[in-house]
């Protein structure tokens, strides 16, 4: 696994804790929001940002 694998493994599985414990419909608002936020924080950043990002991400200098 890499680095990141066991931080995604723990919120799968916790996601599935809590749409068995939460109630149905505020289960599924709180798993969106685990995923809507930050793919619109992503989604608001320009060009540049993204691929400085990418390129921290890869190890590369900008």
């Amino acid at each position: 696994m890499s680095n990141r694998g066991p931080y995604i493994a723990t919120g799968v599985v916790l996601a599935i804790i809590a749409l068995w414990i939460i109630p149905g419909w505020l289960a599924w608002f709180v798993f969106g929001a685990l995923i809507g936020i930050p793919v619109v924080a992503w989604l608001t950043l320009d060009r540049g940002q993204r691929r400085r990002i990418r390129n921290m991400r890869n190890r590369r200098l900008p």
